[in-house]
């Protein structure tokens, strides 16, 4: 017999032992999570092909979220 064994027995092997009442706890809590989340801001961006710097219209591949938006590394307030 090879001891190749199908996902599906060890699926069956891990539900045995979940109790559906936490299982129930677990997917509100996550969903909670999900719903307070706030959306990721990127602060850097990289063209290959390149970019305008919204602060001195220059071109650039890399840029830095400032307030004037995605700018060039020499704009960039450090």
């Amino acid at each position: 017999m090879s001891e190749d064994r199908p996902l599906t027995d060890f699926a069956d092997a891990a539900q045995d032992g979940v109790d559906s009442e936490q299982e129930a706890d677990d997917s509100e809590a996550q969903a909670t999570a999900v719903d307070d989340a706030e959306p990721a801001t990127p602060t850097y961006r990289w063209q290959p092909d390149g970019a305008v710097c919204e602060a001195c219209g220059e071109p650039t591949e890399r840029g830095w979220r400032d307030d004037e938006g995605f700018v060039c590394p020499d704009c960039k307030s450090w």
